[in-house]
């Protein structure tokens, strides 16, 4: 790129005249990647100045440019001497048709309309440096008059110059034209991407369930309503679109909505209304809880407001019903708490009144046998024998009853357990077998850990590991395998016996007080202690169950939540 210098008539040599540097920089870029030798002014006095030095092939020049304007500049190029072969292109955006007129008389030679892409600047710069003789002979003829705009202009051009500007012209007439065109088909493009967008957004609202409508901010009048809306108001769109709340809804109602409506309008912020009472045509009066917001448009104020209700009726009523519930519940706790208070009493006295009795009976029963044993016959003596058992399975009885019944007012402590230690613990200290039983083989597998009440947990272990010795105790080889492990949000624990079993069609009854599957000639026990273990495991949030067969052992699960 070039500033100053000698006369150059070199037919690459190119004169930039513009004021805007970057597009200076644009052009002289695009000119010297084809080879041209550019030099780029920024007034017209300086390109006149330099054009008459450095004597340029080509004149690009932009029309309003600092110290005379383009079309001047080239009225003084085509007068100078020495200069008028010169071809002048000037760079416009052709907004007025008088700028070709203005081109005509200066003697431009071509216009080129901004922004222009490459192939077309250089297009015409290629046109004007081949045509740059013809274009400069002399014609015969008097100028050339048109009428323009009511008036008479004459035309002094050559036809050739006349014909090359005209084709200019057409040609960038041509180019805006196609950019219109292109233009117009991205329009219609983009239009119908809005429309399908509409008519998406049209459908969303149209099938949502929750009434929606919009009111424009100007008359608030409905504008948009959807199906939910008709629904709840009971008033067809067709008879509420272009109406205001006032001619749709009686008089509290519609001061109250519109008054909402002029706050959010005026705040432009959203107003949630959590709770409204509102006489539907419909469906009478309802509960509703609606949100208001504001729509803006493209000058940052709000157009129209959009409202969204749901209508909270048959919720209200439900937590009312629930609330109603909650409050018999509560009364049902405290009689049950205080039916629980005084059955502790109960049991507490009842145990003591037992007892006393229960041991005078069993001392006098072990008296008779010490001092008048020998006095007694076989039958005397099976009778006191039975006596002093049932005396002893009654103390047991009492004693379970009584735990059993403590179970419900003791407070439960979680904290983390470790099964293994735990249950390791309850087998070690588990009584011997009796005379004449064949002593188990107890498998204990790792049991994961989980939070419980260790006092509480160790009972589970007792019983149920009692029970499994208890009734396996006739097999020939007794086998007790305890397992555990974790499915989901619970540990499930497992002791299996290949002793006794059950009959599945009565396990309903396993873990209730006192039931009991088999009789006290084959099993002794008192009834109570799964009662005892489905109590401590409830009150841990568990669960049990029980899976059994008749001869072929049986298998108790507790799970608890982890």
């Amino acid at each position: 790129m070039a500033f100053a210098g000698q006369a150059d008539t070199s037919p690459r040599h190119i004169l930039v005249v513009e004021n805007i540097a970057a597009q200076a920089q644009m052009l002289s870029h695009i000119l010297e990647e084809e080879g041209y030798q550019v030099s780029v002014v920024d007034n017209g006095q300086s390109a006149l100045e330099m054009s008459a030095r450095l004597r340029p092939s080509l004149i690009i020049s932009g029309v309003a440019i600092p110290e005379m304007s383009g079309y001047e500049l080239c009225r003084q190029i085509k007068a100078g001497p020495g200069l008028s072969p010169v071809p002048v292109i000037l760079v416009t955006s052709l907004s007025d048709p008088n700028e070709v007129l203005l081109g005509l008389q200066c003697g431009a030679d071509s216009f080129v309309i901004k922004p222009y892409e490459r192939s077309h600047m250089l297009a015409r710069v290629e046109h004007a440096l081949s045509n740059r003789d013809v274009a400069h002979l002399p014609e015969e003829g008097p100028p050339a008059e048109i009428f323009f705009h009511g008036e008479r202009h004459q035309i002094t051009a050559s036809r050739t110059r006349i014909l090359n500007l005209l084709m200019s012209t057409y040609d960038a007439a041509m180019q805006r034209n196609n950019e219109l065109h292109e233009s117009r088909q991205q329009l219609r493009e983009r239009t119908a991407e809005v429309l399908e967008a509409n008519r998406f957004l049209d459908s969303m609202i149209e099938h949502i369930p929750t009434p929606v409508y919009i009111k424009d901010a100007a008359q608030l009048r409905y504008v948009r309503i959807n199906s939910a809306q008709e629904q709840l108001t009971g008033i067809l769109r067709e008879d509420a679109l272009g109406k205001s709340d006032h001619d749709l809804f009686g008089l509290e109602d519609a001061d109250r909505f519109t008054a909402q409506d002029h706050r959010v309008l005026a705040s432009g912020i959203i107003e949630d209304i959590p709770e409204e009472r509102f006489f539907s045509h419909s469906k009478g009066m309802r509960l509703l809880h609606t949100r208001k917001v504001p729509v803006f448009g493209e000058a940052a104020e709000p157009t129209h407001v959009l409202g969204i209700s749901e209508d909270i009726t048959q919720k209200k009523e439900l937590e009312k019903v629930i609330a109603d519930l909650h409050s018999a519940l509560k009364v049902r706790a405290d009689d049950l708490e205080a039916t629980n208070k005084s059955l502790e009493s109960f049991t507490s006295a009842a145990s003591h009144d037992l007892r006393s009795p229960l041991s005078v009976i069993g001392g006098y029963a072990g008296l008779l046998e010490k001092h008048y044993a020998d006095r007694l016959d076989e039958k005397g003596l099976h009778y006191l024998s039975v006596i002093g058992k049932r005396v002893k399975s009654m103390a047991r009885l009492i004693d379970d009853l009584l735990s059993f019944s403590r179970l419900s007012l003791q407070e439960v402590q979680k904290t983390g357990v470790d099964m293994n230690g735990l249950a390791a613990q309850v087998v070690a200290d588990m009584p011997v077998s009796g005379p004449g039983a064949q002593k188990p083989v107890i498998q204990l597998g790792l049991l994961p850990p989980a939070p419980a009440d260790p006092g509480l947990l160790r009972q589970v272990w007792v019983n149920l590991l009692s029970n499994a010795v208890k009734y396996s105790r006739h097999t020939a080889s007794p086998l007790i395998e305890v397992s555990g492990r974790v499915e989901g949000a619970e540990a499930i624990y497992s002791v299996r016996d290949n002793g006794a079993g059950f009959d599945m069609a009565h396990c309903d009854k396993l873990f209730q007080v006192f039931e009991r599957l088999h009789t006290d000639q084959e099993f002794e026990g008192t009834g109570v202690g799964l009662a005892t273990v489905r109590r401590v495991v409830t009150r841990h949030g568990g669960r049990v169950w029980a899976e059994g067969k008749v001869d072929q052992g049986a298998v108790f699960h507790f799970a608890l939540p982890v």
